[in-house]
């Protein structure tokens, strides 16, 4: 029977390559589910490594590199993966974000469920906008580009060559502003009508101080909300791609400015 042997060159190459999808792992959404069991998770990493491993020029692996120098590329390696789950995990943080605001203006801010992707508390809509927003996510194989930006990274990143450049830094900054943004986005409508119901209550209240506000006006409110938030969900579809595609594209744009 014929044996298999491996040379250091291919094992440092699955190494650096396993760091890298496991990265991907930790914080980007979907895969970072805390539902999903850490045996399953570890296999799907070393499935994936062992698709991807090929993909990678053992020409890029540095001569005289050795397995004892795979220790200081941990960090390294690992990092690529954690920035581009954490870009993804931003733009999800702001469709959360708008669950909280709408959660707030209808009156259900102290309603919460523990979420089972992050066993953290989060409230009602939060958790609605989420499953929502990764539904689409899934139905545009936006999981996929997470596995297109690993096979980019190997003709783009050189082994142990990621930097914390200023561009960088300042990308995950601007991405970060865009919670604010993507949450006024989609709780926009929901912010507006419940503005104006409030004003209409409140005219009504000094109009006829007879009618009870705070009776029908909590009823009112939810009823107007409920029926501008089913009216939104025609448009979340095209929403959602407008955000996705262009996180597609910060995620390709972040891997050039790690080099």
């Amino acid at each position: 029977m014929a044996s298999l042997s491996f040379s250091i060159a291919e094992i440092i190459r699955f190494a650096v390559v396993f760091m890298r999808v496991s990265g991907i792992m930790l914080c980007a959404p979907f895969f970072s589910n805390q539902s999903i069991p850490a045996q399953i998770r570890v296999v799907f990493a070393l499935v994936t490594t062992l698709a991807l491993s090929p993909m990678l020029p053992l020409k890029t692996i540095p001569s005289g590199f050795q397995l004892g120098d795979i220790a200081p590329l941990f960090f390294s390696e690992i990092l690529f993966g954690v920035i581009v789950g954490l870009a993804a995990s931003l733009v999800f943080a702001g469709v959360q974000f708008a669950g909280q605001i709408i959660s707030l203006q209808l009156g259900f801010s102290l309603i919460n469920l523990i979420d089972p992707q992050s066993n953290v508390e989060s409230s009602v809509f939060s958790f609605l906008q989420n499953y929502i927003a990764l539904l689409f996510f899934l139905l545009m194989n936006g999981h996929h580009w997470f596995l297109l930006a690993i096979n980019e990274s190997f003709y783009s990143l050189p082994v142990g060559g990621i930097q914390l450049h200023d561009p960088l830094v300042k990308g995950l900054i601007h991405l970060s502003s865009e919670i604010l943004t993507i949450g006024l986005r989609i709780a926009g409508p929901i912010m507006a009508v419940s503005l104006i119901t409030d004003v209409v209550m409140g005219i009504l209240g000094r109009a006829a101080p007879q009618v009870n506000i705070l009776i029908i006006g909590m009823p009112a409110k939810l009823m107007v909300g409920f029926g501008c938030l089913s009216f939104s969900f025609y448009f979340m579809p095209r929403l959602f791609e407008s955000i996705f595609s262009s996180l597609h594209k910060t995620v390709f744009a972040l891997i050039q400015m790690m080099i």
